[in-house]
């Protein structure tokens, strides 16, 4: 990306410079064609001078070389200094002259002062416009291509021109043709840029709306992630959570962690549903599930497994610190004071508690926690067992 960066850049450089050295020689060209003029207008009429003036006339028609041109003025000056001992001229004749050619001269070189103006303005506004022309490099060269017809058809204007009057008047057409063709560019380059301008905000309204619409669904996902893994009835992990968490864990007991299982069931559940009714039953599951939810925060990991039956991952618990922790979670259930149909209802809960061992699965360390549930219930319930 920085590579094609700097290349672009290289090649703005690069059409930069070589517009500069079209707008120089251009310019060059012009004081060449403007210094024929002025040898025209100083040509008089017979003699050295006249043929000396010829000569420099044909060699700057062409390519000037200073070898050629030097003798040429020095020659012209000296013949220029042989006039001044011919015989006076008539004083009122040669003012009229000189006065002429004065208006000329004062005429050439506002015309002068006018193009070189003009041609550096636009110089510079064409630097402008391929600064920030970019990748439209085809509006860019066709401009150029115009400026420089313009411009060869102003130098062979010039070369016809017969007078003062008629130069002047084809340097201002022929300018005003190139400043023609830089408004028109702009124009195109104005609506160019309205148009960039408007599809890059309806491509920004777009984006903010696809962007509104991702952070919509993202919500949305999130939410159906938590729904997949939450328990509708007592808003505890379910049976998948506990399964994702389980492979959490995995990693860390094969490192030489400690964790425990512990698996609870509500004793006599189907005795409640059958006698209070669903609506009890499920009373109860959220109450029970609310109370190990609470007592267990920051401490481990409880979720319902199914049915009347729920699972608790103990971190960093060695086995008789989990069956402690367990036994106390019977305990506090036991106290809990629950109601149906009036009448008071005594609720109970057994547990097994086992070590989820590096070398097996986690699904055999929940079936050793289940084996132990099932011990306690034998026992009499109401209790915990560690196997």
């Amino acid at each position: 990306m920085e590579r094609d960066v700097w290349e672009r850049k290289y090649h703005l450089a690069l059409e930069r410079m070589e517009s500069d050295e079209r707008a120089f020689r251009a310019v060059e060209e012009m004081l060449r064609r403007l210094a024929l003029r002025l040898v025209a207008l100083a040509r008089p009429s017979g003699g050295p001078v006249e043929s000396l003036l010829e000569r420099l006339t044909a060699e700057l028609r062409g390519t000037p070389s200073p070898a050629v041109i030097e003798p040429l003025l020095d020659a012209l000056a000296e013949a220029v200094t042989r006039i001044d001992d011919a015989p006076a001229p008539d004083p009122v004749a040669d003012a009229a002259t000189v006065d002429a050619l004065r208006a000329d001269i004062a005429r050439l070189q506002e015309l002068l002062s006018v193009v070189g103006a003009r041609l550096g303005d636009m110089t510079r506004y064409l630097a402008g416009e391929l600064e920030q022309a970019g990748t439209e490099a085809a509006g860019s060269r066709e401009l150029d291509a115009r400026v420089r017809e313009a411009m060869r058809e102003l130098g062979e204007k010039t070369l016809a021109a017969v007078d003062l009057a008629s130069l002047q008047t084809e340097v201002n057409a022929r300018l005003s043709l190139i400043d023609r063709h830089f408004s028109d560019y702009r124009e195109r380059e104005d609506a160019r840029l309205a148009a960039y301008r408007d599809r890059a905000e309806r491509m920004r309204d777009r984006v903010e709306e696809l962007e509104s619409q991702a952070s919509t669904l993202q919500d949305s996902l999130r939410r159906e992630h938590e729904l997949a893994l939450t328990d509708g009835l007592t808003g505890l992990p379910n049976r998948l959570a506990y399964e994702r968490h389980m492979a959490e864990v995995a990693p860390e007991v094969r490192n030489g962690g400690m964790t425990c299982v512990g698996a609870f069931d509500i004793d006599h559940f189907k005795s409640i549903n059958d006698t209070y009714g669903h609506a009890a039953g499920d009373a109860v599951l959220r109450i029970v599930g609310q109370t190990l939810a609470r007592e267990l925060e920051g401490r481990a990991f409880v979720a319902r497994y199914g049915g009347e039956e729920f699972v608790v991952v103990f971190r960093h618990l060695s086995p008789a610190e989990a069956e402690s922790l367990a036994q106390r979670l019977c305990d506090t259930v036991e106290k809990l004071a629950f109601h149906a149909s009036s009448r008071p209802v005594t609720v109970t809960m057994s547990g097994g508690v086992t070590r989820f061992a590096a070398h097996e699965e986690a699904a055999d360390a929940f079936d050793r926690a289940d084996r132990a549930l099932y011990a306690a219930k034998r026992a009499g319930r109401n209790r915990c067992v560690l196997l």
